[in-house]
């Protein structure tokens, strides 16, 4: 099967998989034993019926559910996340400024998990059962065990307020202001606008949260890609690739490590998804202004527009992840595209 049939058929499959999130999003919304209407009303105008009926009918409350689901999907069609109870802006907005945030987080752990994980897994199947190898089970083991909240406690207490290596919580030092760019992202804004101290300081400041935030990822990446390599190693197609004289080195990178990384792949898609919702702990201990702390705040408020909406986003993010993470097991497995 060409690459171009596969992707169209995966991306004719998220169809009804993006259905089915919005579906759920609003089931969740109907289930909750609080009512969204007086939520978004506040005390002292939900305590006049009139405006609670006026509110229920500007935003089709009073409706059928199924009318309700369909104007549901046609504001998502059209962008419109509702507006958020605590900030008083559109959800749209809101995402739009605090998301920026936790895409660079993820993305710095994400870089520090596969950096560190791959090389680790590699080595500790390379060298089985030697001390290279218990080094890289005792650091996957400690990566997946630790606290979140205690390892990034533990980091500030050390390299923030005793040795003063680096920055404390927040994205940028105090007093300095935020680069102007279009991404929202302040090391590729300050790159883009040649902002060299923003650049520094912003990159100072992610390299904490983003070991915090990785370090789970770290020990996952690396169990994975030495089970996956030890259990290649020991396959048939190997043995025949080395009685033929090949190089250990051309029997490693061509045959062994793409086999196994085909597993690997799928962790790392998690990952991706896993990053984005589980920063809560992290954004909230290091003052991060994203949308785990922006999802934590909506929810204390019962703000049920923003929470729908982090959803949204996030569920989105795991469906397409993992149409990409399809994409490239065509890449990886022959087998599928010989299918």
């Amino acid at each position: 099967m060409s690459l171009q049939m596969y992707m169209l058929r995966r991306i004719l499959l998220t169809v009804p998989l993006l259905l089915g999130l919005t579906i759920l999003t609003f089931v969740i919304a109907q289930v909750v034993p609080v009512d969204p209407v007086l939520a978004m009303l506040g005390e002292s105008a939900a305590a006049d019926p009139e405006i609670v009926a006026t509110f229920r009918r500007k935003w089709g409350f009073d409706q059928p559910l199924p009318v309700q689901y369909f104007t549901y999907v046609t504001r998502l069609l059209h962008g419109d996340l509702g507006v958020s109870v605590s900030t008083r802006r559109p959800v749209r907005d809101d995402l739009g400024r605090f998301f920026p945030a936790t895409v660079e987080l993820a993305s710095t752990a994400l870089l520090f998990s596969i950096t560190l994980g791959l090389p680790l897994g590699i080595v500790g199947a390379l060298k089985h059962n030697s001390w290279p190898d218990h080094v890289t089970r005792v650091v996957s083991v400690l990566g997946s065990c630790v606290p979140v909240f205690w390892l990034g406690l533990v980091l500030l207490f050390i390299f923030y307020a005793q040795l003063n290596w680096l920055p404390g919580p927040g994205r940028l030092d105090p007093r300095m202001a935020a680069p102007e760019g279009p991404t929202g992202l302040y090391t590729v804004d300050s790159l883009l606008t040649g902002n060299w101290p923003v650049f520094v300081s912003a990159l100072r400041h992610l390299i904490l949260p983003g070991i915090v935030l990785g370090g789970a990822w770290l020990g996952l990446t690396a169990r994975m890609i030495r089970s996956s390599l030890l259990e290649v190693l020991h396959e048939g197609y190997i043995t025949t690739a080395r009685s033929k004289g090949l190089p250990e080195r051309a029997v490693f990178c061509r045959h062994a490590l793409p086999n196994a990384l085909i597993p690997t792949v799928t962790v790392l898609g998690l990952t991706v998804g896993g990053l984005m919702a589980g920063a809560v702990l992290t954004e909230t201990i290091f003052s991060w202004p994203g949308v785990g702390r922006y999802i934590v705040a909506a929810a204390q408020a019962n703000d049920f527009s923003a929470i729908m909406g982090v959803t949204l986003i996030i569920g989105a993010i795991y469906i397409f992840v993992n149409l990409f993470v399809d994409i490239l097991y065509h890449v990886l497995d022959p087998t599928i595209r010989k299918g």
